[in-house]
């Protein structure tokens, strides 16, 4: 018998168990004062740059919109304005399904911390991937370009509800039909692009050896690693183009080229690859590559709800009363805001029962307590104003679903959406910050009643208000919502034997003897960082430093505040400098 058969008859034996909701619980304590803030100056130009560089045109025309390489540059600022002399230029890539402003807030504090400690200073450049061209984002531009905070109210009312702006109508979310070049978008364009914005900017090859360090997060981490030992010239006999000849060190945060060796770019027959890529241009397998259930709609609706939390933190929450999503978003909430089996089955109360602020909104979908699934997961606090119970699914239910990454503890879920009979008359349920969880006389936030551990401020070092502008900041935003399949495919081929066959030039993965630095989340995705010896085994790299951050979640290695050091000292940010400084042998000055 299946999982799916074994799943249904689980189903259908509960479904009369459906109707067990009965709200209470324990209550989460009042919060503890907020801690003292040491802010550091904001010395920081952050502008988009574009590169020409034309788009693969093998399977259909891609829009002129695709023809640039986008990225964002955080510079520091100067009294005219203009561009000073670095000594480290940090070249980022985003990880799955992310884009720019994964490293919003890190590119501001790294540049502005260099420049107030008065020695070297740094460039931040955040890399979005080419599928990143796909998006619409008239409606969050203009949203965010509404006045001091964003209005959140013009966003929705470009995706759903028909409003034009600067005469331009919302199209829809594009389906797989629709982008069939999408199909080209994979690995070789990525390496290239990486590679086109390091050799436009800084055309001279020995100050890029000197101060320009490639890194990123999650994904990024292994294309890090692919980027360092990959060829572009597609002649293996000739180093000066080789990646790790092109950069000065490389840094990974948190992802999983900590235990994939050269071998886990080799995991698909010649046979196999090419099929796939066949089906793949074909239409016959998906050109999207989603997390399940993780949609463009539902990215979409993640930066609004993150602008509603900015603009009117402490307003109740609308977004999901109000807004016409789609089912296919229904169902992810679902999934997500069920405490248990029966309550996913039955779908209520459903989330558009439970009255939550702005603030409190974002909290429950992101934070490490509530959000299930690790790759997603931040740590910014927790609820307030109403029951708060153990939340117990996916949990291990995962498996049989064919989700995977999914907590397995300590996750919790609001209980109180009101009487049976009167859904939606709950408490307004609100949001405590993350250095109001604990502090060093009493670092355990717990419930009323003193029985339940909720977190600790050793949990807990991100603020809601920091991570909010993360998601929405800027002209770029947080998420893809085109990710290629094409990209994951190309990646298990990079290091077969016919790799040079598809244009996969992974050659040089031993030689790449710059200094590396890795920095790991105990509660990220990252099953087993003992990898991280395989990597540095098969390198030539004689500086390798790894770095833990004791409590830290996967989101939170880029985002954890850096303006609390008496609460909670970032773990990253800090040492990363210092190994870009130390690193660096000169300096440069890119236009």
């Amino acid at each position: 018998m299946s999982k799916m058969h074994i799943l249904g008859l689980v189903l259908a034996c509960l479904i009369p168990l459906s109707g067990c909701y009965s709200p209470g619980g324990p209550v989460p304590e009042n919060p503890k004062p907020p801690a003292a803030r040491q802010p550091i100056p904001q010395k920081v130009i952050v502008e988009e740059e574009t590169i020409y560089s034309p788009a693969p045109r093998d399977n259909g025309m891609p829009p002129e919109s695709c023809d640039y390489i986008h990225f964002i540059r955080y510079r520091p600022a100067t009294p005219d304005g203009k561009p000073k002399e670095v000594n480290a230029i940090l070249v980022l890539m985003p990880g799955y399904m992310g884009g720019a402003n994964e490293f919003e807030y890190m590119g501001r504090q790294l540049v502005s911390m260099s420049e107030a400690q008065g020695k070297e200073s740094l460039e931040v450049w955040a890399i979005d991937r080419r599928p990143n061209c796909l998006e619409d984002l008239t409606g969050m531009n203009a949203a965010e370009e509404s006045g001091e905070l964003p209005d959140p109210k013009i966003a929705i009312d470009y995706y759903y509800r028909g409003s034009t702006i600067k005469d331009k109508r919302f199209q829809g979310f594009l389906k797989e039909q629709d982008v069939p070049y999408l199909s080209e978008f994979g690995l070789k364009l990525a390496m290239e692009d990486i590679y086109k914005i390091i050799t436009t900017k800084v055309p001279n090859l020995e100050e890029r050896q000197r101060t320009v360090f490639i890194g990123g997060h999650s994904l990024g981490t292994p294309l890090t690693a692919l980027f360092a030992g990959w060829d572009f010239d597609g002649n293996p006999n000739t180093l000066e183009d080789a990646g790790y000849r092109n950069c000065a060190g490389l840094v990974l945060l948190d992802g999983p080229v900590f235990y994939w060796d050269i071998n886990r770019f080799n995991n698909i027959s010649h046979e196999d690859y090419n099929q796939q890529l066949q089906d793949i241009r074909a239409g016959i397998a998906p050109r999207f590559d989603f997390f399940q259930g993780v949609s463009p709609e539902a990215m979409a609706l993640l930066e609004i709800m993150a602008m509603s939390a900015a603009a009117k933190p402490d307003e109740e929450s609308t977004l999901f009363k109000n807004v016409p999503y789609s089912q296919e978003v229904a169902a992810l909430l679902q999934l997500l805001h069920s405490r248990d089996l029966i309550h996913f089955i039955s779908g209520k109360p459903a989330v558009s029962d439970f009255r939550y602020t702005n603030e409190a909104l974002l909290g429950v979908f992101m934070d490490d307590n509530f959000q299930p699934v690790k790759m997603l997961q931040v740590s910014v606090g927790f609820l307030q104003g109403g029951p708060v119970v153990k939340k117990s699914f996916p949990g291990s239910l995962s498996k049989l679903l064919g989700i995977h990454g999914i907590d397995l503890d300590n996750l919790f879920i609001p209980w109180d959406a009101g009487p049976r009979d009167e859904l939606g008359k709950g408490p307004l349920y609100s949001w405590v910050n993350f250095d109001e969880i604990g502090n060093a006389n009493d670092p355990d936030y717990r419930s009323k009643d003193g029985k339940v551990i909720y977190t600790t401020m050793t949990e807990e070092m991100t603020d809601i208000q920091d991570f909010a502008r993360v998601l929405y900041r800027g002209p770029s935003n947080y998420t893809e919502w085109y990710f290629p399949s094409r990209l994951r495919l190309d990646i298990g081929a990079a290091g077969a034997p016919f790799n040079k066959d598809v244009g996969l030039t992974f050659f040089h993965n031993a030689r790449v003897d710059v200094p590396v630095i890795a920095f790991g989340a105990p509660h990220g995705d990252v099953p087993d960082i003992s990898g991280w010896d395989e990597y540095k085994s098969s390198i030539a790299s004689t500086e390798f430093v790894t770095i833990m951050a004791p409590g830290y979640n996967h989101l939170d290695i880029a985002c954890a505040a850096v303006d609390r050091p008496g609460h909670r000292e970032n773990l990253v940010f800090k040492p990363l400098l210092d190994f870009l400084f130390r690193s660096s042998e000169g300096k440069t000055l890119v236009p």
